[in-house]
């Protein structure tokens, strides 16, 4: 399996498991020929084409893009040491970091069963390919991979 094929998948089953209910049977019904064929670049887009997959889904990318985007950050700029503007107004920057922990820590799992007792990510598990091949792949992802989002 390409590097891009198991960042869809890690992407894909971190967006089900944060579902807080089943998929419409159409969708399940592609998800099922997808785990079928094995053509699992097939999920990206059903993720983003599917209302309920498509925020968590973008949101476990980023995460899994994260460390790609950190890397070398500042090696080739030196600082500015030029002194801002002074700011009157108090600027609400702030995000909620623990929702973006908790998706790190469901991804971290997805990780761990895909790279099984190998330690390789060559081949789709079996435990994932009954989540993907299940009627409700909510239920079984949800049971293998519990997730609580924050409210």
């Amino acid at each position: 399996m390409n590097p891009l094929t198991c960042l869809t998948l890690k992407a894909f089953l971190a967006a089900v498991c944060s579902l807080e209910a089943s998929l419409p049977e159409e969708v399940q019904g592609e998800i099922g020929r997808v785990a079928q064929t094995g053509e699992y670049d097939r999920l990206d887009g059903i993720a983003r084409n599917c209302p309920q997959l498509q925020a968590n889904y973008r949101k476990a990318r980023k995460v899994l893009h994260r460390p790609s985007q950190e890397r070398n950050k500042g090696a080739d700029f030196l600082p500015d040491e030029t002194p801002d503007p002074l700011n009157t107004e108090t600027e609400n920057f702030a995000r909620n970091i623990e929702e973006l922990k908790d998706m790190q820590a469901l991804l971290d799992k997805i990780e761990a069963e895909l790279r099984g007792t190998e330690g390789d990510e060559s081949e789709v598990p079996e435990t994932i390919q009954r989540v993907l091949a299940a009627e409700d792949c909510f239920a079984i992802a949800r049971q293998l991979f519990p997730y609580r989002p924050l409210a």
